[in-house]
């Protein structure tokens, strides 16, 4: 599982694009064409009758603070608001206007046509699932412009319990399919107790490391060692150790690495391979030609199986860290 680094300039700029686009068509649902400041009072039943959105929620999103923490509030402000409007007749109400649906579409006749699903995913540029760091998640438009693929977006607050945040920046959380509808779907987390990608927990680090029972070395076992509770209530939510089992070929692939050239693998890439070939490479990308993934923490996103392989080669012996 992966953190997305939340001061990088993409990510302020996908998040500050998120609220003025959102904020935007919110408004003109809200007030018709009347969208920069509220309607008047004796306005207001008529507005809403016609758009299908009751007074309660107008009142609510018109004022600035309140839509301002829907749209782009931190983790914890949305844990705070997301059981507001949960009687039956306003969370109807709330799918009309958080319409999540009509987001994801890319026709031209789309009402976000200018801004959906596509354009969020291009600008975070999260290339692997931040759950699972498994699968490739990028987001491909050709040069006509169509719309090929792009990562799922997994509602971190299930959006059928909390229609409130259906469109919320950090509700959107970049994965793969497995893990958003194959595996989490609309089960329950809580800040406190499970990992998620915006928000660092204070009390407990998240941090876990993959392993393997190397007791016999021809049959071994691979697991997953959580660091503390919060990491392992994240892992489990995930089955992140079953589902990564069907990887193990990789582990066998590394043990033969190991086998074949010693645990000075690196050093002799580095050192016979390239020495008078002219060619420049420091150590990471001395490492990212050996075994397909980076190095630095930071860059795991980047290829998928990067931290798993990375701590296996710490176990293994072949890279010092």
């Amino acid at each position: 599982m992966q953190y997305i680094n939340i001061n990088l300039p993409n990510i302020i700029e996908a998040r500050d694009n998120h609220y003025l686009f959102m904020r935007y068509i919110i408004k003109k649902k809200i007030n018709g064409k009347i969208f920069n400041e509220s309607p008047p009072v004796s306005n207001m039943n008529k507005i809403q009758k016609v758009n299908g959105i009751k007074s309660t929620i107008a009142k609510f999103f018109n004022d600035e603070d309140n839509l301002r923490k829907v749209l782009i509030g931190t983790p914890d402000e949305l844990e705070v608001i997301k059981n507001k409007f949960l009687s039956t007749g306003l969370k109807k109400s709330l799918k009309t206007l958080m319409n999540y649906d009509s987001w994801i579409k890319t026709d031209d006749k789309a009402t976000y046509r200018n801004y959906n699903a596509y354009h969020l995913a291009e600008k975070l540029d999260i290339p692997t699932c931040v759950y699972c760091n498994r699968i490739y998640t990028k987001t491909v438009i050709n040069s006509s412009g169509t719309k090929i693929t792009r990562p799922t977006f997994d509602h971190w607050f299930p959006k059928s319990k909390h229609p409130l945040l259906a469109l919320s920046f950090y509700n959107l959380i970049p994965s793969c399919s497995v893990c958003n509808s194959g595996v989490k779907g609309s089960t329950p987390f809580e800040i406190s107790t499970h990992f998620h990608p915006y928000h660092k927990n204070l009390i407990e680090d998240f941090k876990y490391t993959f392993s393997y029972d190397h007791r016999d070395y021809d049959k071994f076992i691979f697991k997953i060692m959580p660091d503390n509770k919060f990491s392992e209530v994240s892992v489990n939510a995930f089955e992140l150790e079953e589902i990564f089992k069907a990887h193990e070929d990789e582990i066998e692939d590394l043990r033969r690495i190991k086998d074949a050239y010693s645990e000075d693998y690196i050093d002799m890439l580095e050192n016979n391979i390239l020495s008078g070939s002219g060619i420049t490479l420091d150590r990471n990308e001395v490492y990212r030609l050996a075994f397909g993934v980076h190095f630095q923490e930071a860059k795991f996103d980047r290829r998928p199986l990067s931290k798993m392989k990375k701590d296996i080669l710490i176990e293994l012996g072949i890279i010092k860290v």
